[in-house]
């Protein structure tokens, strides 16, 4: 039952997005870059993780996560920042037809960007769940080498780091990297 109610969902959230237009390719590809891993101090304290997602003009958007800490002076410092996406133009152009294509975890100029997240969900961490985070990214740069617009996708990546942190995720990642975000915030939220 559960797999029928999979298959039904996946289908319907594919109805959804091939009827709005929305493509993974496009002429708004961005090259990519390996993810950001930057050592964390000794003295750090305070940790967090913030999963990230924004809209894309013509475009499904894209999700991705970042880690860093608080220092005593209540500046953030983000120390990674990770994503999972189609590794080059051509990847991004057959990924929307579903076609399984080389994927990379790693970043995009945009990721950057604080103004270009349109759903944030940040969380404060233990020192011992920021590491089991970065294991997880380590883990899945290894392993993760083909990108699935249906099956393996930002938002599986997402879902990844977050279930190693024993969070609640949406049952479907074929939506939105908005949409997603927002499902995952409300999902975790007291």
């Amino acid at each position: 039952m559960t797999r029928f109610v999979s298959a039904v969902a996946l289908t319907a959230s594919m109805a959804i997005l091939v009827s709005s237009g929305a493509q993974a390719g496009g002429s708004n590809y961005e090259r990519t870059y390996p993810a950001r891993m930057i050592a964390v101090a000794v003295g750090a304290r305070s940790f967090y993780v913030e999963f990230r997602a924004r809209s894309e003009i013509g475009g499904v958007g894209h999700s991705y996560i970042t880690l860093g800490t608080i220092v005593a002076t209540g500046e953030v410092q983000e120390s990674v920042v990770a994503g999972f996406m189609p590794k080059s133009a051509d990847d991004d152009y057959w990924a929307q037809f579903g076609i399984r294509v080389t994927g990379l975890v790693g970043v995009v100029r945009s990721d950057f960007s604080r103004r270009s997240a349109d759903a944030r969900f940040r969380i404060a961490i233990s020192r011992v769940q920021y590491r089991r985070a970065v294991e997880m990214i380590y883990r899945l740069q290894k392993t993760w080498a083909a990108y699935n617009f249906l099956t393996q996708n930002c938002n599986n990546f997402v879902a990844e780091i977050a279930n190693s942190l024993d969070l609640r995720t949406p049952m479907i990642t074929v939506q939105y990297p908005v949409d997603y975000i927002v499902e995952l915030r409300s999902l975790n939220s007291p």
